[in-house]
């Protein structure tokens, strides 16, 4: 095959891939059943350094891009918010009386996916059933509220995971449907953050709070659903 017929028969390839091609946008609400949360990964105490509470109920938004590269592989691109706030009280024993603090705790993690998909053979113009995975980026900013004091992060490193998930679209028409999704997935955030102040005053009373740095960490060990719609181009 000569240099010209080459060029000419990498052009007729790459005119009927795209000519087949299909896009993808969506917009979905994500649910994330509970995720581990270590209040303090760096202290020097052991029992705190391992303390750990199961936190219920996380919920996200998420926006997608996705390619048909060829009929029934999809490559795509993600990026999703996950927000959580817990109340909470801090307790303390002061002049034998017993001061219960209010404190608010707020997480918010970003997360950045790059997946491929593989579509079932058996699926049809009406139901798409398909399974996918690839790798994510994960960023967090925590922030611990202790009455009248806040935290400031100042460390947030970016952390790599896989995840895996299967899904189910049903397309109303040419161009719109609706979609559900089943992930799993098990990053870990961790945020390092300080007080800005060490001192508290409460109803009258002063307290102290430690002021050196700590670090907590997020770990979704569990399923994520999803539901989004889907417009098709």
């Amino acid at each position: 095959m000569t240099y010209k017929n080459l060029i000419f028969a990498l052009f007729l390839s790459l005119n009927a891939l795209f000519a087949q091609s299909e896009r993808e946008i969506g917009a979905s609400f994500n649910y994330i059943l509970s995720a581990n949360v270590f209040p303090n990964i760096i202290s020097s105490d052991a029992g705190v350094r391992n303390l750990s509470n199961e936190i219920n109920s996380w919920f996200g938004i998420s926006a997608d891009l996705r390619h048909r590269i060829k009929n029934g592989y999809f490559l795509g691109a993600s990026f999703e918010i996950v927000n959580k706030k817990v109340d909470g009280f801090l307790t303390q024993t002061i002049s034998n009386r017993l001061v219960k603090i209010p404190v608010e705790d707020r997480y918010k993690i970003y997360i950045a996916e790059l997946s491929a998909f593989f579509v079932a053979p058996f699926s049809s113009e009406k139901w798409e059933v398909y399974i996918g995975g690839g790798v994510g980026a994960y960023k967090g900013n925590f922030t611990k509220r202790i009455h009248d004091i806040e935290s400031e992060m100042f460390k947030s490193p970016i952390s790599i995971g896989i995840q895996v998930m299967s899904g189910i679209k049903r397309n109303f028409s040419k161009n719109l449907g609706l979609r559900a999704e089943i992930k799993f997935r098990d990053p870990i955030v961790d945020v390092e953050s300080q007080f800005k102040s060490n001192i508290i005053n409460y109803n009258g009373y002063i307290i102290s709070v430690d002021p050196t740095p700590f670090k907590t960490r997020v770990n979704f060990d569990t399923i994520t659903f999803v539901l989004g719609i889907v417009y098709s181009f």
